[in-house]
C-alpha cells in the first residue's frame, strides 16, 4: 500500500482478468487506509472516491448486496465531500455529471436486489431525469419484480414512453443496434425490445392506454432495426446528420432561372 495509484491500478486489472475475490481485498484494504486519513488533500480525496466505486462496483458484481450499499452509501458521502473541495479550489469536475448518474443507478440496482421497490426507484429517478434510458426501463422492471405485476406502474411506464420518445433514432455501432438518450449514454436496443414485448402482455395487468403507446414504440423500433439492415436508415444517425449538413442549402437550378 506504498503507493494506492498503483494498488487501484493493479485491482483494475484483477477485475479485467476475472479474479474478483482477490481484487475486492485489495479495494477494501485501500479504501480502509484513504479513509483512516483525517486530512486528505484533494488528490487524495479522488483516489478516494474512485477506490470506492471500484469496491462498489466489485461487491455488486460479486452480488454482496449489503456490503456494496455500505460501500455505496460511503461513496456518496465522500463524493460530495469532493465535490465541495473542488469548488472550493475552482475546479470543475468534467465527469462528476455522468459519474454520479452511474452511482444512483448502482443504488437503485442494489435496493432493487434487496427488494426495496421506493428506494430502488429514487435512485432510478435521479438518472431518468436525465433522459437516460436504463433508468426507465429499470423503474418498469423495478415493479415487476417487487410486485410481480406492473398494475401500479402507470407512472413509471409513461415515463419511459417519453424517454423512448425523446431519445434519437437507432443507431448501429460495432454491430449492436443502440438508442443514444439525450444525456448521451446508450442502451441495447434488444433490452429495450424484449422487455417491451413482455411488458405489454395482458398477464402483467399495464393499462391499456399505456400498453397502446408502447407497442407503438416497439413497431417503431422494429422498423427502424429493418430499415437499417435494408439500407434504407443510415447506421449512424449523427454520421447522417454531418453528412446532411454538407448539402447545400440553395436550390442552384432555381437560382439560375431567377439571375437571367
Amino acid at each position: 500500500m506504498d503507493d494506492p495509484v498503483k494498488v487501484l491500478n493493479q485491482l483494475r486489472n484483477y477485475v479485467a482478468d476475472g479474479r474478483l475475490e482477490i481484487s475486492e481485498v485489495m479495494a477494501e484494504e485501500l479504501t480502509s487506509l484513504l479513509l483512516s486519513e483525517k486530512k486528505r488533500t484533494l488528490q487524495r480525496q479522488e483516489l478516494l472516491v474512485l477506490a470506492l466505486r471500484d469496491h462498489a462496483n466489485i461487491l455488486e458484481i460479486r452480488q454482496k448486496w449489503k456490503l456494496s450499499m455500505k460501500a455505496a452509501k460511503t461513496l456518496s458521502k465522500e463524493s460530495a465531500k469532493l465535490s465541495q473541495m473542488r469548488a472550493k479550489e475552482g475546479i470543475s469536475g468534467d465527469d462528476e455529471a455522468a459519474l454520479k448518474i452511474e452511482d444512483s443507478m448502482q443504488m437503485g440496482r442494489i435496493n432493487l436486489h434487496l427488494g426495496n421497490l421506493r428506494k430502488a426507484l429514487n435512485g432510478f429517478s435521479t438518472a431518468g431525469k436525465t433522459g437516460h434510458i436504463e433508468a426507465h426501463l429499470l423503474s418498469v422492471e423495478a415493479f415487476e419484480k417487487c410486485k410481480g405485476s406492473l398494475k401500479k406502474a402507470t407512472k413509471v411506464a409513461k415515463k419511459l414512453n417519453n424517454a423512448l420518445g425523446e431519445c434519437g433514432p437507432v443507431n448501429r455501432e460495432n454491430g449492436e443496434f443502440i438508442l443514444i438518450s439525450k444525456n448521451g449514454l446508450t442502451t441495447s436496443v434488444e433490452k429495450v425490445t424484449t422487455s417491451l414485448e413482455r411488458w405489454i402482455q395482458p398477464s402483467l395487468g399495464l393499462k391499456q392506454d399505456v400498453v397502446t403507446s408502447l407497442t407503438t414504440r416497439l413497431q417503431s423500433l422494429r422498423k427502424q432495426i429493418a430499415s437499417i439492415e435494408s439500407g434504407e436508415q443510415a447506421a449512424n444517425a449523427r454520421l447522417q446528420t454531418a453528412i446532411d449538413s454538407l448539402q447545400p442549402t440553395v436550390d442552384y437550378h432555381e437560382y439560375s432561372q431567377s439571375s437571367r
